[in-house]
């Protein structure tokens, strides 16, 4: 069976060995044999032309036959026919068979024995090849054996040895030629398939082990890979357990690396990565182990540790190492990191269990604003489990369609009018009830699911806004993740087209946060917003560290003042300082503002007396859903429900 799976196998290969070994004995047996009859054609040739000059001079035959001593005279007719060089001997043998005469050598030994006796008298020529066995005799002869026949009285055989030697050698050197060019050609013909299958064959093995070598390495930076080091982590494990020592597994983040990779051309990122991995590399003994896990993230295993200390140990040497600037295309950059650190046994005595304790401790430091060390705490697990159930809840919402606008009134404080409201989003969960934005909108940002979400917020917005009286606008939230993953002016001209809500009656709001990262690109695309039609309000303003000069370097048409200035600015002075100065700015620059979280009549009425464009807050109005909404209708004559009479009905 094994013979059978071979020959099956390998059966190409076996059919040319066999046709090479027949080329081989084809190119050894076949000139050897062309030779042969070469060698007795050229007798033939030999004989022939003797005999017919011997038919031509009849005289000189029977004369030696008849005559003694006249048989020498023979020689002329080989001279004449050309081969009077060649002739070793030859023999008259008279119609009995007795030897009548003989020249030449005296006695050649050949390979085999002629009798002429036997029968003297034969009927036509004949021919036959012999070798020759002295070293200095012929190598090659012919024996030329010609019947005469001239007459009753006149009759015998001419037997004539003639030389081949030279011609021999000479076919010999020929065909040997041949067989040369033949086997070269053959080994050529045998060379090239088993060279390109013996090239194919080492490109197959290098990748292999390229292959091999990829599924435990990163290529770009040489380190180990997820798999690999999470191989090696087990085996450290076990040797731990065995020798009662400790692990400490160290998971680490480059901060903000997607800006220094977008701002750095021809593969800068990748030069901070590999000049990364080399330097934590140098930070190491000689047991432990580093990888890269992914995108910008890296393991390290310090293992045979006894205590905190020599972790600690560590990080001083590679706080040392990674705080020298990185060189990236000839600019010198300074690079901040966040560590995550889980311990074994005491964080768990399997790799997956330890890695994913220190990816936990990493994303914790990472959320916490980065630049900084966490150790893996318990508290850390069991948060991240409510943050993914939240996550798998958020997916089944959208698709349950579980989620509901509200609308928050906005009013003007001159005439006591609604002139629009703002959109919130809230989530009825079938289990849980009403679940308050703050415990899901920063999940669904973690997560991209706000992009989603974020759009069905908008698109049932403008839907709704639509059936409202015509000088009412909609205040919707865009998260920067909206800017970032998708093309919001797209996205907003598409909704509005097909909801039918003019472009003025929609007003975009976004946060500070927005504008701290790729301000250029947010710019442009709030830009072609405001190319739409659409209103771009800036929100909660004040709370972060650059609001005036955004407001610089674009035209908001609305500034909403953050509801802790609201709050605070009856018994602050420097809260209602801050407040007059938003209002007076807006002013100034010909934008509307609009106070937020306006709660008791004395804000209202401080605001008033500031010239505050615009108020909200539950003093004037609950966030409402849709239907109760649409109910609030412009008196007759035009005139808009006043904000007193809102007031009843805001609880």
């Amino acid at each position: 069976m094994l013979l059978k799976e071979s020959l099956k196998k390998y059966w190409h290969w076996l059919g040319l060995a066999l046709l090479s070994a027949l080329i081989a004995v084809t190119a050894f047996l076949a000139p050897s044999r062309v030779s042969h009859l070469e060698l007795e054609r050229e007798a033939l040739v030999a004989e022939d032309r003797i005999f017919t000059r011997l038919l031509e001079d009849p005289q000189i035959v029977l004369n030696a036959l008849t005559v003694p001593g006249a048989a020498p005279q023979l020689s002329e007719i080989f001279k004449d026919a050309g081969y009077a060089t060649r002739i070793l001997r030859y023999e008259l043998y008279d119609a009995k068979g007795r030897l009548v005469f003989t020249s030449g050598q005296a006695s050649l030994e050949l390979n085999d024995v002629v009798d002429v006796t036997q029968n003297p008298v034969q009927e036509g020529a004949v021919v036959g090849l012999y070798t020759g066995h002295t070293e200095d005799g012929p190598a090659h002869l012919a024996l030329l054996r010609l019947p005469i026949d001239l007459n009753a009285n006149a009759r015998g055989t001419l037997y004539v040895y003639l030389d081949q030697s030279d011609q021999a050698n000479v076919l010999s050197g020929y065909f040997g030629l041949i067989a040369l060019v033949n086997l070269i050609l053959l080994g050529i013909g045998v060379a090239t398939p088993v060279a390109f299958a013996w090239m194919r064959s080492q490109e197959r093995l290098q990748a292999q082990e390229q292959v091999r070598y990829l599924q435990s390495h990163d290529a770009l930076t040489g380190l180990a890979n997820r798999r690999a080091f999470a191989d090696s982590l087990g085996e450290a494990i076990i040797r731990m357990k065995r020798e009662n020592t400790h692990i400490a597994v160290i998971c680490l983040d480059i901060d903000k690396f997607k800006e220094i990779n977008d701002a750095s051309d021809h593969g800068g990122g990748d030069q901070v990565l590999r000049e990364m991995g080399s330097r934590i590399k140098a930070t190491l003994r000689g047991r432990d182990v580093i990888a890269r896990l992914g995108a910008d993230e890296f393991a390290i295993a310090l293992v045979d540790i006894t205590n905190l200390g020599d972790v600690m140990a560590f990080m001083n040497r590679l706080v040392t190492a990674l705080r020298l600037p990185f060189d990236v295309n000839g600019k010198e950059i300074l690079l901040t990191t966040s560590v995550g650190i889980a311990l074994a046994p005491a964080d768990g005595d399997t790799a997956a269990t330890v890695l994913r304790h220190a990816t936990i401790a990493l994303s914790r430091a990472k959320g916490d604003g980065g630049q900084r060390m966490c150790f893996f705490e318990e508290s850390m697990d069991k948060a991240l489990q409510r943050r993914r159930t939240v996550e798998h809840e958020l997916r089944l919402a959208l698709g349950r369609e579980e989620f509901q606008v509200v609308y928050q009134p906005q009013f003007n404080l001159a005439n006591e009018a609604q002139c629009g409201s703002e959109a919130l989003i809230r989530w009825h969960h079938p289990v849980h009830g009403k679940i308050a934005p703050g415990h899901f909108i920063s999940v669904a940002e973690e997560t991209g699911l706000i992009v989603p979400i974020g759009e069905w917020v908008l698109r049932r917005a403008c839907f709704d806004a639509v059936t409202w009286p015509e000088h009412l606008t909609v205040a919707v939230n865009l998260s920067p993740a909206q800017f970032r993953d998708s093309d919001i002016a797209e996205t907003v001209a598409d909704i509005l087209h097909e909801t039918g809500l003019p472009a003025r009656r929609l007003e975009l709001e976004i946060t500070e946060n927005l504008l701290i990262n790729d301000t250029e690109e947010v710019l442009s695309k709030l830009n072609r917003l405001r190319e739409l039609g659409v209103k771009i309000a800036m929100d909660d303003f004040g709370t972060g560290y650059s609001s005036l000069s955004y407001l610089a370097r674009f035209p908001f048409s609305k500034i909403k003042i953050d509801r802790q200035f609201i709050r605070n600015m009856t018994r602050d002075p420097a809260m209602r300082a801050i407040v007059k100065t938003i209002i007076a700015l807006g002013k100034s620059l010909d934008v509307t503002i609009t106070a937020e979280g306006v709660e008791t009549p004395e804000q209202a009425q401080m605001l008033r007396k500031f010239g505050c464009s615009q108020v909200q807050g539950f003093l004037y109005g609950h966030p409402e859903a849709a239907e109760n909404h649409a109910k609030q209708k412009p008196a007759s004559g035009g005139k808009i429900t006043p904000i007193r009479g809102r007031r009843s009905t805001a609880a």
